[in-house]
């Protein structure tokens, strides 16, 4: 029931597009990277409808595009999650400011030796970056790889 009232609520006042990458990379992305399922409740309070096939969703305003897509699996050690959002409104600065705390407070550590226009966040097998290609949107993509996982708990 909150869940209605406050997808109610974002729908009657438009979001900043800080607002809607941080729900969507919070909202969607984290949980599908980590479990390989986005709750159908936080799609629809970042705002995003289906478009195109399954796992394809962008924002009503056509600002953000959503793509989920999950490949191989953990027995064969090839089970891999992308999510990756187009931010095609604010640009790289807006979209980094709106992942890095929520990504620090949930203990994502930054990679220091990274460059300042291609931010890294790495814990356990997920790893999320920031970028933007000159002419292009900014691209926050959130990644888990098995392997990834493996390593770091060997570390």
């Amino acid at each position: 029931m909150h869940a209605i009232i406050l997808a109610a609520a974002l729908a009657a006042f438009p979001q900043s597009s800080v607002q809607t990458t941080r729900a969507i990379a919070v909202g969607v992305c984290l949980p599908f990277a980590e479990s390989g399922e986005a709750p159908a409740d936080n799609i629809a309070l970042a705002g995003l409808v289906q478009r195109g096939g399954e796992g394809e969703y962008q924002t009503r305003n056509g600002h953000h595009i959503v793509k989920l897509a999950q490949s191989g699996t953990v027995e064969d050690g090839t089970l891999r999650r992308v999510c990756e959002v187009q931010a095609r409104a604010g640009g790289f600065r807006r979209a980094r400011e709106a992942v890095a705390g929520p990504l620090e407070q949930a203990g994502f550590a930054p990679e220091p030796d990274e460059p300042e226009d291609w931010p890294v966040w790495t814990r356990g097998g997920i790893t999320a970056t920031v970028h933007q290609n000159p002419g292009r949107a900014a691209i926050v993509r959130f990644s888990y790889w098995v392997v990834d996982e493996e390593v770091d708990s060997t570390s």
